[in-house]
């Protein structure tokens, strides 16, 4: 039985360089993987709602798909957000009732945020902006430089500041504000990394978020990991690991 191919989301400011430590393992573990830069990403032309990080994702997930092919989706923090409202209709039982082969089998979100249809970033945080963010221009999201303290808060401080050279310093801003379109985790069973050590999203988040999919009654799984917000780079080995066992590996 083949395997299933995996889509990686990478989060706000991120580009999908953040994901080159985890790659290469995945691949020599024999999957392949796609991975895509989201629209809002961005110093120019920010988009307004999410339409455009949405198609971004259906455009690598339709990729990964191909002829019928079973695909994992990885969303990272803000990823969440779009992946719940771009993969409706993307489960494998969605797509078969349509009469067409394969789909996305599991979602495997990394401290990632969960918003119910008519959600924002904004609403989820409850309009409190972080201090490690200031807005310029009316239109970005402009990160500090403490900002890489709160990213990468396990790692060394050469670590981190080679990782935030890799960031983008401007996100959309009015993209954070745009309501959540769809509830794909009501349809694709969902994993969920909790990071114990997250200074972007609290823990105390994590798991409101995570119980209150399980409280809908959506098939949702959780572990946690004693990790900051990007365990993709400082717990590379648990994440893949942890990545492999979304896609049905027994490691």
């Amino acid at each position: 039985m083949s395997k299933p191919q995996i889509v990686l989301l990478p989060g706000a400011w991120h580009f999908p360089s953040c994901y080159s430590l985890i790659i290469p393992k995945l691949e020599a573990a024999g999957y392949t993987v796609h991975t895509t830069q989201l629209p809002s990403v961005t110093d120019h032309d920010p988009p307004k709602d999410l339409s455009a990080d949405i198609a971004a994702v259906q455009t690598i997930v339709d990729k990964a798909i191909g002829s019928g092919n079973d695909v994992i989706v990885c969303p990272h923090s803000w990823a969440g957000i779009v992946a719940g409202s771009a993969l409706v209709g993307y489960s494998v039982k969605e797509r078969e009732a349509k009469g067409v082969k394969g789909g996305v089998v599991r979602c495997g979100y990394m401290c990632a945020f969960v918003a119910p249809e008519g959600l924002s970033l904004k609403d989820a945080i409850q309009g409190k902006q972080p201090t490690w963010w200031t807005l310029k221009d009316d239109q970005f999201a402009l990160l500090s430089d403490n900002a890489q303290d709160i990213f990468y808060n396990d790692l060394p401080p050469a670590e981190r500041a080679h990782w935030f050279e890799n960031v983008s310093r401007t996100h959309s801003f009015h993209a954070f504000g745009a309501k959540a379109t769809g509830e794909s985790w009501k349809q694709i069973p969902t994993h969920y990394l909790i990071c114990e050590d997250d200074q972007a999203i609290p823990v105390a988040a994590q798991e409101a978020m995570t119980g209150m999919v399980k409280d809908m009654g959506c098939e949702l799984w959780t572990e946690k990991i004693k990790s900051s917000h990007s365990p993709f780079l400082s717990h590379v080995d648990e994440t893949v690991a942890w990545i492999r066992k979304v896609a049905g590996e027994d490691v």
